[in-house]
Order: C-alpha cells, then sequence, then structure tokens
C-alpha cells in the first residue's frame, strides 16, 4: 500500500438561495408570533392617544384619529378627551362633598362679600397631552391638583379687586373675567390644560345687604329710566332738529334755485337785449353810413349841379356885359311889340269941347286904364327871361298909361296933333 495515498473528501455544495428562503421562512413564523401578540385601540377625532413604554418609560402623544398598534403588557394606551369642557363652582353644583354648593365667596375691596357662580371652560392640549399622564395619571386628578385650586384662588383675589356696588356691571365682571383665565393660563398650561373663558353666572349678597341692593337698583333704574326719558327727549330733539333742518334746506336750495334760474333769465335778457341793442347800432352804424354816402353823394351832385349853374350866370353875366347883351335886349323888346296896338284918342281944347265927346272920351280912358293894369298883372306873373334873367313887361302901349292925344284941325284955331310918352 503507497504511503503517500490521500482518501478524496466528500464536500457538499448548497446554494445561497436556499439559505436565504431558510431564513425567510424563519422571519415570517417569528413575526406571525409577535403579530399574534398585538392589539389596537382606536382614537377618534375628538380624542388624543398617549403610549406609555412599561420597558423604557417613554411616553408619545398620538393626536391622529385612527387605530393605535400597541403590544399588550411592555405598553400601555390611555385615551383623553380633547373638547371643551366646563368645570362648574356653582351653589347648584351640589354633591356629597358640598352640600351646599360650591360657590366662589369674595370679599370686596370695600370689605363686602358676594357669593359667585363661576364657570371655568378648558381642553386639553393634545401636544402636551403626555404631561397630563405623567403628571396626573390616567385618573385625570388635574381637575382637582390644578384646575380647581388654581381657578378658585385666582377669581377669589381678580373679583376681589371690585367695589361691591360694581358686581351688577357685566362689563366690569367681564374684564375680571379675561384676567383671571389670563393669569390661570400662566399657571397651569405647562401641565397641558388651557383655560378658554371664565364666566360669572350670576352673585349674591347678603339678605341685609340684599336689600339695600335691591333699593339701590330700584333707585338706578329709575336714574336710567329719567335717562331714558332724557336720551329719548334728546334724540326726538335732534330728531326734529334735523327733519326741520332738511326742511330748511330745502327750502334754501328752492328757494337758491329760483334765485339762480331769475338770475339766469335776467343775464339771458340782458344778453338778448345787449345782442339787440349792439345789432341796432350796427344796423343804425350801417344805415347811418349809407345815408351819409347817400346825402354825400347828393351833396357833391347838388354843389356840382349849382356850381354849373354859378358858372353859367357868370358866363351869361359876362355875355351880357358886352354888346351881345344889349342886342337881346333890344331883340326882346322887339318880341315884346310885335304885338303892341298903337291907339289915339281927339282931344279938345277946353273951350272947344264938346260935352258928349267928352264923355265918351272918359269912358274910353277908364276902361283902356283897366285892361292896361290886367295887361300888367299877367306879364308880372309870367314875364319873360333871357339867359335866366327876368325882363320887365311891357304896357302894351308907348309911353306907358298916357296916351297920345289927337286934336281936330277944326277945333280952334291954329289946331295941331300932340302926344307924349313917359
Amino acid at each position: 500500500m503507497d504511503k503517500h495515498f490521500k482518501p478524496k473528501k466528500m464536500v457538499i455544495k448548497i446554494q445561497k438561495k436556499y439559505i436565504f428562503i431558510a431564513i425567510g421562512v424563519c422571519f415570517a413564523i417569528a413575526a406571525t408570533f409577535v403579530a399574534r401578540q398585538f392589539t389596537w385601540k382606536n382614537v377618534e377625532a375628538d380624542q388624543v392617544a398617549v403610549i406609555v413604554n412599561n420597558l423604557t418609560g417613554s411616553v408619545k402623544s398620538i393626536t391622529r384619529a385612527g387605530a393605535v398598534l400597541y403590544y399588550p403588557f411592555v405598553q400601555d394606551v390611555y385615551i383623553l378627551d380633547r373638547p371643551e369642557q366646563v368645570m362648574k363652582m356653582t351653589a347648584s353644583n351640589i354633591s356629597k362633598k358640598y352640600p351646599r354648593g360650591n360657590p366662589i365667596v369674595v370679599r370686596s375691596i370695600d370689605g363686602g362679600e358676594v357669593a359667585l357662580d363661576v364657570m371655568i371652560q378648558y381642553r386639553i392640549i393634545p401636544e402636551m397631552a403626555n404631561k397630563v399622564i405623567q403628571d396626573s395619571g390616567k385618573s385625570l386628578s388635574f381637575k382637582r391638583k390644578w384646575l380647581y385650586d388654581y381657578g378658585r384662588t385666582i377669581c377669589r383675589y381678580n373679583y376681589g379687586e371690585l367695589e361691591i356696588n360694581e358686581f351688577p356691571d357685566s362689563s366690569k365682571r367681564d374684564v375680571k373675567s379675561e384676567k383671571a383665565a389670563k393669569e390661570i393660563n400662566r399657571m397651569i398650561n405647562r401641565y397641558g390644560v388651557m383655560v378658554t373663558s371664565v364666566n360669572v353666572q350670576d352673585y349674591r349678597y347678603y339678605r341685609e345687604y340684599a336689600e339695600k341692593i335691591q333699593e339701590r337698583r330700584l333707585a338706578d333704574k329709575e336714574i336710567e329710566e329719567q335717562k331714558a326719558m332724557t336720551n329719548a327727549a334728546k334724540r326726538n330733539k335732534e330728531k326734529v332738529v334735523i327733519e326741520e333742518t332738511r326742511k330748511m334746506e330745502v327750502a334754501i336750495a328752492r328757494f337758491q334755485g329760483e334765485l339762480d334760474k331769475r338770475i339766469y333769465e335776467a343775464e339771458g335778457k340782458a344778453a338778448r337785449i345787449r345782442n339787440d341793442a349792439d345789432t341796432y347800432l350796427l344796423r343804425s352804424k350801417i344805415d347811418g353810413d349809407a345815408e351819409f354816402e347817400r346825402l354825400a353823394n347828393k351833396a357833391k351832385g347838388l354843389f356840382a349841379q349849382k356850381r354849373a349853374d354859378a358858372e353859367g350866370v357868370r358866363a351869361l353875366k359876362k355875355a351880357l356885359e358886352g354888346p351881345g347883351g344889349r342886342n337881346l335886349v333890344k331883340m326882346e323888346y322887339a318880341k315884346r311889340l310885335k304885338d303892341a296896338s298903337i291907339s289915339g284918342t281927339p282931344v279938345l281944347k277946353a273951350g272947344q269941347e264938346i260935352p258928349r265927346v267928352r264923355l265918351m272920351d272918359r269912358l274910353e280912358v277908364t276902361k283902356e286904364s283897366q285892361e292896361g293894369a290886367a295887361a300888367q298883372g299877367e306879364g308880372e306873373k309870367g314875364g319873360a327871361q333871357i339867359g335866366g334873367v327876368p325882363v320887365p313887361p311891357a304896357s302894351g302901349k308907348i309911353g306907358g298909361s298916357r296916351r297920345a292925344r289927337v286934336v281936330p284941325q277944326g277945333a280952334g284955331a291954329g289946331g295941331n296933333k300932340s302926344g307924349g310918352r313917359n
């Protein structure tokens, strides 16, 4: 047998995937065992859950709604209500511990005692729910430990700052209520509790003082009624004043409108009159200028005409000053003498006159005198002109009014014929 002989070793090869499969199966079995030990609690929307780990001592707050899983005996789950709650400290809150109720008795700043029925509204701060569980446990003893004691103490000295006659004034009570709520929150917020409001429901005095207060209330009520009546009368007065003022303003506005209307009408009428006057002035000026031009032109024409007449007269004067003028006069006299008649009447001497002839002669002379006067009048009315110069009319007889007398030859010795002309 060969001393260097070595037997072959048997090697079992196991693939890695089978190892991982085995580990997974073991983990699933363990998880199934552990899951069978878990339980859960449902958290509503108005609740908050607190999970306490009993092994490590850690505390966790769950503020969301839904199921909360925990491991029994290792973890504990506490459910707290988050809605607003009310703590009553009133005379009607009767219990075995408080058979006459538990109102807050306050001594006012002026020494009077007043019993107040107070209601404190509070809620849990969800994010600090773990502090509530850690400090007061699941019995919610925070109401007795913090809220009740702090609330009564703070309300007592805050409302005690009022005078006894100030408690009926709700506005002053509200100021003290807000101040008390702020001070209570300053003290208990660190424990996970918050006060939302402090309200005084009622207040009571002792009987003797209550009677005085009632009398005071009645007097104050009467005063308030008088004030109300005064205020009503004042408001009525203001209303009447406002109405009358409005009426006056309306009347003034109406009168102002009428006045403005009259002013506008007067201004329009004045403008119309001015326009008419301007139009009349312009028309009169134009008419005057036209009339002036017409009269000026007429005057120029008349001046030219009269000037021409004057020139003609001057020329006629010059013409008549020479021989031509005398010739014209002679010609005019010749025209006048053309139609003249010459008549004669025999004249007898005084001693030789025949009465009958003398009478007839006188009648004839008288008739001729009348005809000569008539002819002379007509000549004066329609006398002839030579070159615009009037010519005196002819008498119609030579010698004027005197006539030539013819004496018969047989009337006297040495009878001769005589005649004369003036």
